[in-house]
This record gives structure tokens, C-alpha cells and sequence, in this order.
């Protein structure tokens, strides 16, 4: 039985939890990296979806839900959350001018200029720049609580002065009406903000009225639209690449599992924020379960779960192996909605893993306070070398990106290239992959230097894929390196193998390209799928030369996914290993990313884009669903930038577009 002090302490502490909730109530739960887009004229954003607040001083905006209502703020009002969209809302607080009678004080309960009080910023990205009407959703019970101002970028224009509320008293209320000396009620269509740019716009409200309540609001580009009951639906953006990408590449020799790589039809699982998190609807369930294979090299590793902290509650994660219990871990309790780094991730280290092993993930959900559930969010696995998994946890997140202003500088290493790619079982990505390699070395003026070109290396075809689809993807690798040698030029000379229905003269070609190789003209191997091709072509040819052979990779998948042939094998040949981190990290990106390509006029470039479309439309994986991926590419961008002599080991779109669109634009 406890003991009358040890109740008194808790409860105690238990009041003083609750009294520290209320008081973070101002403070946001997304940040900056969470943008809200425009799409088809058509933006909307929760009103607690704010990145900060300023000038906060006097006044600040709270957040009210059907849980928590702020209890150290002066609020005459009782919680509106019932009908509010998300069961949330913001309030100006404290609210000490509730009628016409209570006095009016300019600069603390009132002002008529706007950015001067509790100023709420809302990141929105604009792809169709023009005139936007706002529209706010709002909640009034008297004449004192109604107004409000809008801005944009710092500035307060005045089309966004004196949004004014006169009907629908004591309801949720969609307005858009600017407050005049003629029409104190307002008048329509006078409330909007001019954005003569694409690209992201800060979004600003600020105070005209104490106890203002705001439930949500959004931008529009037609005059006339008018929204009803809760409005647009709210669509987060995140950023790329996801937190767990990044910290992916912190060690070159990680190995990955994401939660892509997890089934989750029957665990209980959804995908969550655009597929980067596992994550369980607490109105379902409060458990979920998901296993997948371990098929990287057998060996010690630091296991490195990445789990993402929220506010609602501590939900716990137990990891298994083959049906043992490694660990349990729950993340920290987190003021943000979400958040990852260091305090949401665990280490279990020097674990052993077999080729094979079953790898699962279970998950419950946890609460903060009885009411509102967390959902278990999760982001995937890392496996780092013994001793690195601390690096790995306690990585930034943020990734080391190419944001070149002018195209990278073409700077290759001596010698020749040859690429071994795959795309047939079960990945399509190898489609966007080989269009881009090879536009990029003709681009890069180095299409004489390619001297093997083999795809859909995967030469055991696994359940995953049928044998009609495993036709059809071997037919599009064809085209896609047939159709784009030839739009570009200059490949002439050159067969494109296809490695499995083509493999006795693939071995050949490639290992006369080995036995071709000296000190002064090294053979580049790009490793963009299983390695077996390549061990059979090292076999078959002069052991002196392995010597002069120098093999590209960066991703551990390649590496143990051979059916004939292990990473080591291939290095026993006495090859050098050249290690790149992994590319899908700046290359593998939402499909919007590639529109420059899809709009261009030149039909090459449209057709390189073409290749990307239908990997990200494949009707075997889903994976690819919204992204336009060519990871493997990033190895030949690599290469063209000077490979171990300060070759791009990070690059990106950017600098894929840079380099095809030059050369474009002189032919």
C-alpha cells in the first residue's frame, strides 16, 4: 500500500504536469520543415499549425482542444474544440475586453494596426503565384472578439487589414470580409494577398481582438469560391529527404531497413505522413506487429531503431529476432506533434544477424494523459558497424546536399566505365536509373568512355514478380537503354546486354572490358543491382587484372542480395571497393521534383522524364508510388565529377537538371 505521503507526492506532481502542459499551450508542435502547399489554386492550413509565434509580449495565441483548455490565462469564454476541424483551435489570450463596455486599450487588448501583436507564421508553399483570397474560419460570441489582421513575408498589405465576423455568432463561421468606416460588418472579395512569386511565403495573422478563436483558414485563387462546413482538407508537406535518409548515410557502411522495406497489409500498421512512418490508428487498435527478412551479410552490427517522439504519449517498441525479444524502447514525451533525433532513437549494440533472420517490429501505443493516444510512429532500422551505432543515432539529420548555382564540373577519373544494372526483379527504379546515366554521360561529353551497358542482372526471379511482369520489365529496361542511347547519340558502338536472357555473352563482354584494364586505364564498375554478373565476369577473366578493377557502390542491398555471388567473394578477386553514400537519400524524391523535365520542350529530355513516370506507376511495388527515382545514377554522377578525386558523393537533382540542360541548350 503506498503511503499517504507517496499519494500526496503524486499528487502533486500530478498537478504540477498538468499546470506545465497548460503553460506550453503557446508553443508550436510543427516546425519550419513543414510546409503547406498550394495545389490547384488551393491551400489549408489548421490555425494550430503554426511554426512560431512573435511579439508575444502582451498578447499570445493558445491552443484549445477538446483536452486541454489553458488554466493560467485570463479566458471569459467556455472550449469552443466541439466542431472545431482537428478538435483544435487557437485563442488570443488573456481576453479582458469581452464587451463595449470594457475598456479599450490600444497596443494590449485592441489594435487597429496590424503586426503588432501575437503574430502566428504559417510556412505555405505557392506554385501558382497570383492573387489569393483568404478565408478564416472562426468562432464569435460578441462584437469584441471578431477581428483580426493578415500578412505576408513581414509585410501587412492593406487588402489584409480588419478581417471582420458579424454573422454566425456562437458557431464555427467561414469569413472573408474586411471591416470599413461604411460597412463596419465588412464587405466581400476585399480580404487577399497579392503573391507575385512561386516558392515558400511566411503567412501571418496577428491580433486586432483579444478572445479572437480560430479554428482554420485557407488561401484561394478563385474569387469565388466559397468553402463550407470544416473546409479543405490539410495536407502536411515534409521535408526531403526524411530524417531517416539522412541519418542513413552518416555511416557509409550502414545497411538499411526503412519501414518501406516492412509489410503492412494485416499488422495492424498504416503509412503515415507520405509513407516515411509505420504508424497504428488509435480509434482501431492499440497494437501492431510487422516482420520482414534480414538479407545483408551475416556479422555483428549496432541495431539502431528510429522512432519519432510525440506529444500525446510514450507509445513502447519491442524489437525481435527470430521471435526473441532484443529490447524494448518508447521515445521521449516530446512538446512537438512529431519529432526525430537522438532522444527518439535507441541502440542495442554488437548484435549478431544472420542472412535470413526475422526481423520484427511490435508496437503499443502509449498516453500522456488517458485521452489522447500517440500512434506508435516509427521510421525504420539501421544496422551500423560494431561501434558506430551511437554516430548513426546521434546523426543531424541533416544531409549534405549539392545546391550548385552552376553545373557541377565535369572532372572524370582516367579510365573506362561499365554499368551493371538491374530492373527486372522485383525494381523498376533502374528504369529512371539507366535513362539518366546514360543522358548524363553523353551530356558530360563521356559517351565513348562507356564500354559495358548490362541490365536486369537479377538472375533468379523472386515470387514478388510474375513471370508476365518479369517479361515486361525486362522489355522496358531494353527500351529504356535502346530508345535513350539513341535520342542522345553517340552510343553507337555499344550493345546494352540484357544480363539474364543475354547472360554468356554479358559475362564475355564484360570480362574482355576487365582484361582490357591497366594501371593508366582502370575499369570502373558502377554496381546498380545484384552482383552476380560481375563475379561471373571476374571469374572468367585475367586475375591479373582485377588489380585495375575498381567497383562502385553504394548501397548495401546490391551487395547481399547476389544469388550466386556474396560482396566479399567479389572482393576476394582482389577489386577495389569504392563506397559512396547512399544515393536514393537526394535522388529517390517526390515526383514533382522531376516537372522541369516532364514540361520541357526537347523530347529528349521529356523522355528521360518518361522512364522515372513509369517506375513510379509500376503495378508490382508500391514503394515507388509519388517518387521519381534514379538512385543508382548517382553512381555515374559521381564518376563524371571526379570519382575518388573529389567526385560528387551527395549529388542531387539539381545537378542532374544543371548538366542535361546545359548540354541541351548548346545542341
Amino acid at each position: 500500500m503506498k503511503s499517504i505521503f507517496s499519494l500526496f507526492l503524486l499528487l502533486i506532481l500530478g498537478g504540477y504536469q498538468l499546470h506545465a502542459q497548460a503553460s506550453k499551450l503557446n508553443l508550436p508542435i510543427i516546425d519550419e520543415t513543414n510546409i503547406f502547399k498550394e495545389k490547384n489554386g488551393i491551400v489549408a492550413v489548421e490555425a494550430e499549425y503554426f511554426y512560431k509565434q512573435t511579439k508575444t509580449d502582451t498578447r499570445s495565441w493558445y491552443r484549445v482542444n477538446k483536452h486541454e483548455t489553458p488554466d493560467n490565462v485570463a479566458d471569459q469564454d467556455p472550449n469552443h474544440s466541439t466542431g472545431a476541424s482537428n478538435n483544435g483551435y487557437l485563442e488570443i489570450l488573456p481576453d479582458t475586453r469581452v464587451t463595449h463596455d470594457d475598456k479599450l486599450i490600444h497596443g494590449e487588448n485592441f489594435s487597429n494596426e496590424p503586426g503588432k501583436l501575437a503574430i502566428a507564421h504559417y510556412r505555405v508553399k505557392i506554385d501558382t503565384p497570383g492573387r489569393y483570397y483568404i478565408w478564416v474560419r472562426a468562432y464569435s460570441t460578441g462584437g469584441e472578439d471578431n477581428g483580426i489582421h493578415v500578412g505576408l513575408n513581414g509585410t501587412w498589405p492593406d487588402s489584409g487589414q480588419r478581417m471582420q465576423w458579424c454573422d454566425g455568432k456562437n458557431e464555427w463561421t467561414w469569413a472573408s470580409k474586411q471591416r470599413t468606416n461604411e460597412e463596419h460588418c465588412g464587405v466581400p472579395y476585399k480580404i487577399y494577398l497579392d503573391i507575385d512569386k512561386a516558392g515558400i511565403h511566411d503567412i501571418q495573422f496577428s491580433m486586432r481582438e483579444d478572445g479572437f478563436e480560430f479554428d482554420k483558414f485557407l488561401l484561394t485563387n478563385d474569387k469565388n469560391f466559397i468553402p463550407k462546413d470544416m473546409g479543405t482538407r490539410v495536407v502536411i508537406t515534409w521535408p526531403e529527404p526524411s530524417y531517416y535518409e539522412a541519418i542513413s548515410t552518416s555511416v557509409v557502411e550502414n545497411k538499411t531497413l526503412p519501414v518501406a522495406d516492412f509489410p503492412v497489409k494485416g499488422t495492424g500498421y498504416y503509412k503515415d505522413a507520405g509513407g516515411r512512418w509505420l504508424a497504428i490508428n488509435p480509434n482501431q487498435r492499440k497494437e501492431a506487429s510487422t516482420t520482414t527478412d534480414f538479407n545483408f551479410k551475416s556479422d555483428h552490427y549496432d541495431v539502431v531503431f528510429i522512432g519519432v517522439g510525440e506529444n500525446d504519449g510514450q507509445s513502447t517498441f519491442t524489437i525481435l529476432v527470430n521471435n526473441k525479444e532484443l529490447g524494448s524502447y518508447s521515445p521521449a514525451l516530446t512538446q512537438k506533434m512529431f519529432a526525430e533525433g537522438e532522444k527518439s532513437n535507441t541502440v542495442w549494440e554488437n548484435v549478431y544477424l544472420k542472412k535470413g533472420d526475422k526481423i520484427t517490429v511490435r508496437s503499443k501505443i502509449g498516453s500522456a494523459d488517458g485521452k489522447e493516444y500517440a500512434r506508435a510512429r516509427w521510421a525504420g532500422l539501421i544496422f551500423a558497424p560494431v561501434g558506430k551505432g551511437k554516430i548513426v543515432s546521434a546523426a543531424s539529420g541533416i544531409p549534405v546536399a549539392n545546391k550548385a548555382v552552376a553545373a557541377p564540373k565535369i572532372n572524370p577519373p582516367k579510365g573506362r566505365i561499365a554499368i551493371v544494372a538491374d530492373g527486372n526483379s522485383p525494381d523498376p527504379d533502374d528504369l529512371g536509373g539507366t535513362a539518366v546515366s546514360i543522358s548524363l554521360l553523353k551530356a558530360s561529353g563521356l559517351a565513348d568512355r562507356l564500354v559495358h551497358y548490362s541490365h536486369s542482372c537479377d538472375l533468379e526471379r523472386v515470387e514478388r514478380i510474375s513471370e508476365r511482369a518479369e517479361r515486361e520489365r525486362h522489355a522496358l529496361m531494353q527500351t529504356a537503354s535502346d530508345v535513350t542511347a539513341r535520342r542522345w547519340g553517340g552510343f553507337d558502338d555499344l550493345t546494352f546486354f540484357d544480363a539474364k536472357w543475354q547472360q554468356k555473352e554479358t559475362v564475355t563482354d564484360l570480362a574482355k572490358a576487365i582484361n582490357a584494364s591497366t594501371a593508366n586505364d582502370p575499369l570502373w564498375i558502377i554496381e546498380a543491382g545484384e552482383p552476380d554478373i560481375i563475379g561471373l565476369a571476374l571469374d572468367a577473366s585475367s586475375k591479373s587484372k582485377h588489380k585495375h578493377v575498381k567497383v562502385v557502390t553504394h548501397h548495401s542491398a546490391n551487395d547481399d542480395a547476389g544469388d550466386f555471388y556474396t560482396w566479399q567473394q567479389i572482393l576476394d578477386y582482389g577489386v577495389e571497393e569504392v563506397r559512396i553514400p547512399d544515393q536514393n537519400v537526394n535522388l529517390k524524391v517526390n515526383l514533382e521534383k522531376w516537372d522541369w523535365a516532364k514540361n520541357h520542350p526537347d523530347p529528349r529530355v521529356q523522355w528521360v522524364w518518361l522512364q522515372g513516370k513509369i517506375a513510379e506507376v509500376d503495378d508490382v511495388v508500391k514503394f515507388q508510388k509519388g517518387k521519381w527515382d534514379c538512385s543508382d545514377a548517382g553512381m555515374v554522377l559521381y564518376w563524371i565529377t571526379g570519382a575518388t578525386n573529389g567526385g560528387l558523393k551527395t549529388g542531387g537533382v539539381e545537378d542532374v537538371k544543371k548538366l542535361l540542360l546545359d548540354y541541351i541548350e548548346m545542341n
